[in-house]
């Protein structure tokens, strides 16, 4: 059996990889709507469904390998290279950063006794990186284990699947993947909403809140409405990037513009501006800003890739931006009054929470407190009992919590994982200019947002955020058609 343009794939591989790329999606829908992963069962429940979905996708890349070396004959096939030194890098640099907790870990000087502002010490190596609450750190490592296989899980399901037609704009599986968490984030929206107007302090109507119980605290699954403006914001500007990147490749093929912009990728636009206005509705002060500011972003992309193309292209940034605004009007007629919190700029118990935090970080600067850690060190230096039950504080900014549990040494590492992910596919050249960006700046929305709250804190968020950067990374690379390619192309044009 072979897929489009003579690339083979194995009978055997192909209903595996049906199962994975389930598993995988099944994964992303589990995310959110398991009340936002906030919970201690759903955070098991994801890491150890991603580990599972990590050694099931390896498995599917190792079978494509070797059934295709074996069964076809490969000297006939052009397949593209997904994997370089680059990749390698990447892969080495997130296995350091795994080997840093583990080592906090099984080097922890103490634990802590939560409310009795107490520690049971063990020996350790002063020497090395430790933690200061050896079970929060070992709960920490479980979660960034789960990151790690969801990340190179969704790297090996993204490798395989390819035919040389999709490699050329979009593999077919990332493509069915943001269809998938659109259209989860679109029902958010919807839920959201309601819940909004039922004036309901209830999770989906069936989980009552111990924490934060206001009608206008959460938002859809999140009990958090901060967290699910992050978690939308990561995916609306790839739904209107796919749909003009699909929208400029039809138009580079002379097709009337009616197909050209009607085409099926348009309700991945549409369904993103809906998601986009769902931030709005939640409310979130941090995600309305930044979320605007990469609308406008997202604007000035568009038009200089218009500027490129056709004239006739410029017409649609006009449209796009009578419908961001559509979207941020309707958005402002369904929250009413609530609206008016966005013009809130009262911050000062955020502050406090930075400047009692900064203390920890100046006692333990070279290793910090170890990952976890801040629940237990924050309460002894503040002198006050923290909620414990199903509650896990954080610093409300994911850097300056970073700095504290990590230290100097940690933070470089992750720092340096992270800037190596995003630059990438830009070193190897994957994918075109417009999408790269595109990608860049649904990134920018958490990273930014993160300097004053915690999306990463949130296993969903993160989940989400390592995900699309394995999209990111597979992107393909812009292919030039061979002589027989562009003949047979050209000769089914005339034939139609």
């Amino acid at each position: 059996m072979s897929s489009d343009y003579g690339i083979p794939v194995h009978p055997l591989v192909k209903k595996f990889g049906y199962f994975v790329e389930g598993l995988f999606l099944l994964l992303v829908l589990f995310g959110p709507w398991a009340l936002g992963t906030t919970e201690p069962w759903s955070i098991y429940t994801l890491s150890i469904g991603s580990g599972v979905f990590f050694l099931s996708a390896a498995l599917l890349a190792l079978m494509d390998k070797v059934f295709t070396a074996r069964y076809f004959d490969r000297g006939h096939y052009h397949r593209p290279k997904l994997w370089g030194w680059a990749d390698w890098i990447f892969l080495a640099l997130g296995l350091i950063c795994l080997l840093y907790v583990f080592i906090q870990w099984v080097n922890a000087q103490s634990d802590y006794i939560p409310g009795e502002y107490l520690f049971t010490d063990y020996p350790h190596n002063e020497h090395l990186p430790s933690s200061m609450d050896k079970w929060y750190t070992l709960f920490n490592l479980t979660q960034y284990v789960c990151l790690f296989c969801a990340c190179f899980g969704a790297r090996f399901l993204f490798m395989t699947g390819r035919t040389a037609e999709q490699d050329a704009v979009l593999p077919a599986r990332m493509v069915r993947f943001l269809w998938v968490a659109l259209t989860s984030a679109f029902i958010m929206v919807i839920v959201g909403s309601l819940m909004r107007l039922d004036k309901t302090t209830t999770l989906l109507w069936i989980a009552e809140r111990t924490t934060w119980a206001g009608v206008n605290n959460s938002f859809g699954p999140y009990g958090y409405r901060s967290t699910a403006a992050q978690y939308m914001n990561l995916l609306w500007p790839l739904g209107i990037a796919f749909w003009w990147t699909m929208r400029s490749r039809y138009e580079r093929r002379g097709l009337p513009l009616i197909r050209t912009c009607a085409n099926k990728y348009l309700i991945l636009a549409i369904m993103g501006l809906f998601v986009f206005g769902g931030v709005w509705i939640a409310i979130s002060r941090g995600g309305v800003w930044i979320g605007s500011a990469i609308a406008i972003l997202m604007i000035l992309l568009i038009a200089f890739d218009a500027l490129r193309g056709k004239k006739s292209s410029i017409i649609f940034v006009v449209i796009g931006i009578v419908l961001i605004a559509g979207a941020i009007f309707m958005s402002l007629e369904v929250t009413g009054k609530d609206a008016l919190r966005l013009k809130d700029t009262e911050s000062e118990a955020r502050l406090r929470q930075y400047e009692a935090t900064w203390p920890i970080y100046h006692d333990y600067p070279t290793y910090g407190i170890g990952a976890g850690a801040y629940y237990s060190m924050y309460e002894m230096y503040v002198g006050e009992s923290i909620p414990t039950k199903n509650h896990f504080p954080s610093a409300h900014s994911d850097w300056l919590q970073l700095l504290v549990e990590f230290g100097n040494v940690g933070t470089t590492l992750v720092v340096s994982l992270l800037l190596w992910g995003l630059l990438l596919p830009w070193i190897t050249r994957r994918g075109n200019f417009f999408l790269r960006t595109s990608f860049i700046f649904a990134f920018m929305t958490a990273l930014i947002h993160a300097i004053v709250d915690l999306p990463f804190y949130v296993l969903s968020v993160s989940w989400l955020f390592v995900v699309l950067l394995a999209a990111y990374q597979s992107l393909p690379r812009p292919a030039i058609p061979s002589a027989e390619h562009s003949h047979r192309h050209h000769h089914h044009h005339h034939s139609e």
